[in-house]
């Protein structure tokens, strides 16, 4: 069994996200998402909670029919960066290499000797999750950004109304 972690804050999962995780998929048979900064939420810069961000990737890997292939953790932050490692590997389930677009991610790991992946990001001025965030604050259109069922998930918790009035507030 290949399995791979994908560590990221998904604030939200967006487009860049679902290449990445598409291209893991083709390279290993399961894929371990961790959903870091898991104990924020309803802030500017972490707007979704870590169970609304559980979900929005569980309605996208549904749609692929993958559900059985991807595994999603809840990672809190501890700030050691060289601790942080062990930490998360001690939530995963088992894995044998970390792949990230993130080079300080990835320098952590090689340090503790683990095989990484690099991810090439997918148009990244464009598909970042601060991109989205910035574009629902200034009311502007950012579901196509996203993939359907993660826009469909926001638009039901009014999620882009919520980040409009947490940034607009940590703004004034």
């Amino acid at each position: 069994m290949r399995r791979v972690l994908y560590p990221g804050r998904f604030q939200p999962f967006h487009n860049g996200h679902s290449s990445a995780l598409k291209r893991l998929l083709a390279e290993f048979d399961e894929v371990v998402i961790a959903v870091g900064s898991a104990q924020e939420g309803f802030t500017c810069w972490n707007p979704f909670t870590a169970g609304e961000r559980v979900e929005m990737i569980r309605g996208f890997t549904r749609s692929l029919g993958v559900d059985g292939r991807v595994w999603i953790i809840t990672l809190p932050d501890i700030r050691m960066p060289p601790a942080w490692v062990a930490y998360t590997l001690s939530l995963s389930p088992r894995v044998e290499a970390v792949a990230s677009g993130n080079p300080q991610v990835l320098d952590l790991f090689k340090w503790f000797g683990l095989k990484t992946v690099e991810i090439p990001l997918e148009n990244p001025q464009v598909y970042k999750g601060r991109v989205v965030r910035e574009l629902m604050t200034k009311g502007l259109e950012w579901r196509h950004l996203v993939p359907k069922q993660v826009s469909d998930f926001i638009d039901e918790i009014k999620g882009a109304e919520r980040v409009r009035r947490l940034c607009s507030s940590e703004t004034a």
